[in-house]
Formats: C-alpha cells, sequence, structure tokens
C-alpha cells in the first residue's frame, strides 16, 4: 500500500543563492531607502516599543526578565577610591541583565523557525546549532531596517480585542481605506488593538490573539515585504484555524521567504493620528548566533 504521506513542496534553495542569510531583505535596495527617506515631513516621531520592566507579559517559551542593580553609586565610589585619588569624587552605576533575545518588542531572526529542522535556505538547525546559537543565520547577519513602513488599522473594521483571523479581503479592505499600499521592500505593521492588554491582563495577553492567517502570510510574500510587524506577540492568529498546525505562519515568512517578524509592538498612536505611511527604521542588536533581537523601531513622519 503506498504511504498517504504528502510530500511538502521544496521551499529551497533561497532565489538568492542557496548560501544567503538575508533573506528578504536583499530587497532593500539603496532606491527604496533614498525613497523611504523623502518620507519624512512634519519631523514626528513615534516610538513603537514597550518598556523593559518588571510584570510586563512574557511568553513561557522565552523564560523571564531578571534586572537589578549590580552597581551603586556608594560601591563604585569606593572601589574608586581605592584605586586613584578621585578629587572629583566621580561615580558610575549600571544594572544586570538576564532576558531570552525573544524579549519585549522584539524582531524574530531567520534562525528562529525551523521546518522539520531546516531554517530559512534550507539550515540544518541540528548541524549549525551550538551552545551560543547557531552558526549561521545569526542577528549578526541581519542589517538594520530602513525603509516605507505602512500601517494596517484593523480596528478601522474589526473590533477591538477581537480574536480571529486577519484574512487578506480585510487588510487590503482597511489599506483601502486609509489609501496606501505596501510594495515590494517595505514593513507592513499590523494594529489589532491587542496591545491595550498590555500590563492590564498579561495572561489573555499571551493566549489566544488576533493575526494574520495563512493566505495573508502568502500575500505578503507575494507582495516581497521584507518584515511584518504588530502589536501581538506572535504576529500570527492563535490559535490556527487548522488545530493540527501551529506557528505555520512564522514557517511561510520566517523559513520559506526569510521575512523578518517584529512582535509585541507599541501601534496605537501612529493608529489614534491616523498615521498609516512613515519613513520606519529597525536596529536589532548584533548577536552572535542569536535567534531574535530586542530592538526600540520608531517610525518617523
Amino acid at each position: 500500500m503506498k504511504s498517504k504521506t504528502k510530500k511538502m513542496p521544496r521551499w529551497y534553495p533561497s532565489i538568492w543563492g542557496k548560501e544567503d542569510e538575508l533573506g528578504a531583505m536583499n530587497l532593500l535596495s539603496a532606491k527604496k531607502i533614498t525613497e523611504a527617506a523623502r518620507l519624512v515631513k512634519q519631523g514626528r516621531v513615534f516610538n513603537l516599543a514597550h518598556t523593559l520592566e518588571d510584570g510586563m507579559p512574557l511568553n513561557p517559551f522565552h523564560s523571564d526578565f531578571l534586572y537589578f542593580t549590580y552597581r551603586d553609586t556608594d560601591e563604585a565610589l569606593m572601589m574608586i577610591n581605592k584605586q586613584i585619588a578621585n578629587s572629583n569624587k566621580v561615580s558610575y552605576m549600571n544594572l544586570r541583565m538576564e532576558m531570552s533575545d525573544h524579549t519585549g518588542t522584539h524582531v524574530d531572526g531567520l534562525n528562529h523557525v525551523s521546518i522539520n529542522g531546516q531554517m530559512y535556505n534550507g539550515k540544518d538547525a541540528r548541524r549549525l546549532t551550538s551552545r551560543r546559537g547557531t552558526m549561521k543565520l545569526g542577528m549578526e547577519t541581519m542589517p538594520p531596517i530602513f525603509s516605507r513602513g505602512v500601517l494596517a488599522d484593523m480596528t478601522l473594521i474589526k473590533k477591538t480585542l477581537s480574536k480571529g483571523a486577519i484574512t487578506p479581503y480585510e487588510l487590503k479592505k482597511v489599506l483601502k481605506i486609509e489609501n496606501v499600499s505596501v510594495r515590494s521592500g517595505e514593513v507592513l505593521l499590523v494594529y489589532t488593538g491587542w496591545e491595550q492588554l498590555w500590563m492590564k491582563n498579561n495572561s489573555k495577553f499571551v493566549s489566544f490573539m488576533p493575526g494574520i492567517d495563512v493566505d495573508t502570510a502568502n500575500w505578503l510574500a507575494n507582495v516581497g515585504v521584507v518584515a511584518v510587524g504588530s502589536d501581538t506577540q506572535s504576529v500570527e492568529v492563535e490559535p490556527n484555524e487548522d488545530p493540527s498546525e501551529d506557528g505555520i505562519v512564522h514557517q511561510i515568512l520566517l523559513a520559506k521567504n526569510g521575512i523578518h517578524l517584529i512582535e509585541n509592538m507599541v501601534l496605537s498612536e501612529l493608529a489614534a493620528k491616523k498615521v498609516y505611511e512613515f519613513l520606519f527604521v529597525c536596529v536589532p542588536l548584533k548577536i552572535k548566533g542569536g535567534t531574535g533581537s530586542p530592538v526600540s523601531p520608531i517610525a518617523i513622519s
């Protein structure tokens, strides 16, 4: 009897070559960057990151966020006084932090998700994983994002804090209402209103949530966006429409198409002020082998 196991279509090597580690960032051309810079008209800057602090929502998979005062001014002053005359009485202070690279507002790296052990461009996660992340596709390979950003305010057609999948039809409808479009080499940010739960109902924030579905992910991949962000912890709808599948939008965007995801964003101010297109800037920490990075992205209009 023939096996009924469905054969998965081959999704690698990348169209940019079997050694490529940039993914969709290859679409971020010099022309696209200069065009994005011209979007700044009023000089308004919007910080799109949450504050890292005690009590913020945390995905159990990524563990805790721990930070504490490591050197206070009195301790440092005594240390310095033992080494030099220190006539000006200078002192310093600093903290120590322990956290996942997917803490707070963060960007997912191309090594974050796999399909049966294969990451973006078919890279074998098992062969490349070390005690310091992966030897390929680490966050040190991700360039800064500097491009045109577009906000899709889904609350224009869907009830705030509603759960469920965001379809291509709904997304296109919102973009039409806003009179904007998203194009190749650009960034789409999806505002659902879920952000309002942050630090108010953390358990609900990290449970089920609205987000884009499989069809929308495929549509955005065909458009050629370089990144997709949202005010939720996952970008994609959870639970998935197919209960047998989990994280499939991550697989489509990150693994198959090299499109970065930016999660836990602060998008309410952009939505409230109806800022639907802007210069978008997001710079990850260059963590060798990192699978993601906390970020503080900005929108400038």
